[in-house]
């Protein structure tokens, strides 16, 4: 019995001992998330913009490329493109064009694909410090520290047009999507994506890419469909990109046909 009891205060201790372990190492795993939660929560549909359909399906494939604007619109497309198209897209937030560099041939992967919906262009506007790390709050002057813009527009456009001999290559109708405006920033801030928008608009012009010019679109409607934090937008919001979205991939998939 004595042994018993000693066993039963052993567990009790480790388990004294190792319960705030896995606290500190809990909080540390949400803390790392960090913005991915943040992102996650702002948007209903998130879990079901990555849900992808069956790769068997005999409708036209269409690849969604972007930022967590898309991942807010994805769901609503494929519900407007039902027996239409089966809608995709890669299971992330495709965030910034450097990162779609890397990372286009693994979401393009070794299927065909019909069209190709795209855009990179907030997470390129980003301030970052040395690291690469986001630093939130600081204008478009880079203060002491070596804070920077993360993409320039010309670095912009040497990824756009890398990535765009990429997509070329897939034989895929490509559409380009303006990167949607961000209201909360001001000034040189606020003319960031603006810019960024006009020099991707020259490149895809000049191959030869449809535009779909998400930014115009949404800017009369910004105080309506946009969330509160004024990046992301509400369900209203989203169904109305959806609706923007599917109407041209169905004009280019209707192109494709002829």
């Amino acid at each position: 019995m004595e042994g018993l009891e000693n066993s039963e205060a052993m567990k009790t201790n480790t388990r004294i001992y190792f319960l705030p372990l896995l606290i500190l190492v809990m909080a540390s795993a949400v803390a790392a998330a960090g913005e991915k939660v943040a992102e996650a929560e702002l948007h209903e549909n998130v879990t079901n913009a990555f849900i992808n359909p069956a790769k068997t399906s005999i409708l036209p494939r269409v690849l969604i490329i972007g930022d967590s604007i898309s991942i807010g619109y994805t769901d609503p497309v494929r519900g407007m493109l039902k027996g239409v198209a089966g809608v995709f897209r890669p299971p992330v937030n495709c965030q910034h064009s450097g990162y779609g560099l890397a990372q286009i041939k693994t979401w393009l992967g070794t299927g065909k694909w019909d069209v190709i919906h795209f855009n990179f262009g907030i997470w390129d506007t980003h301030m970052v410090d040395t690291n690469g790390k986001l630093v939130r709050g600081v204008d478009m002057s880079p203060p002491a520290g070596g804070i920077r813009v993360r993409h320039t527009p010309e670095q912009y456009r040497e990824n756009l047009a890398k990535i765009l001999e990429v997509l070329k290559g897939t034989g895929a109708k490509l559409i380009w999507a303006s990167t949607t405006p961000i209201m909360s920033r001001t000034g040189e801030r606020f003319e960031a994506i603006p810019t960024l928008n006009r020099t991707a608009a020259e490149l895809m012009k000049s191959r030869g890419v449809a535009i779909d010019d998400l930014y115009e679109f949404v800017l009369p409607h910004v105080k309506e469909w946009q969330a509160p934090d004024k990046v992301h937008f509400n369900a209203e919001g989203n169904k109305q990109l959806g609706r923007q979205v599917a109407d041209c991939i169905q004009r280019a998939i209707e192109a494709k046909d002829q």
